[in-house]
């Protein structure tokens, strides 16, 4: 696993402690290939999961990116993720200052 990799959402409808518990998995092409099944990380936050849950429902794209990993950390802390829409990526990437106030810019409100 590296930093940058999309991991997968997994909807976890029939978990007893949060009907909107989304699942995170280590699931590549070239894991899958090796070990034929994903591996399980661990849940979105479920102070996360409902406003997930229902993005994912729609059919929203959301992806969820490594963002750092930290060997000796404890088990919980091991890897940081983001999870965000292409729209999020955007505004966090490439919209510079300069158009922002640009009175013709007719991007996304930030």
């Amino acid at each position: 696993m590296e930093v940058g990799d999309i991991l997968t959402l997994t909807p976890e409808p029939t978990n007893k402690f949060d009907p909107n518990a989304i699942r995170i998995e280590y699931n590549t092409e070239s894991w899958r290939a090796l070990y034929g099944a994903p591996v399980f990380l661990g849940y979105v936050p479920k102070k996360f999961s409902s406003e997930v849950s229902a993005l994912l429902s729609i059919g929203a794209p959301i992806y969820c990116v490594v963002e750092q990993i930290n060997i000796g950390a404890k088990s919980y802390e091991l890897i940081k993720v983001v999870v965000q829409t292409p729209d999020e990526e955007l505004r966090d990437s490439e919209i510079l200052p300069d158009e922002l106030e640009n009175d013709n810019y007719e991007g996304e409100s930030l």
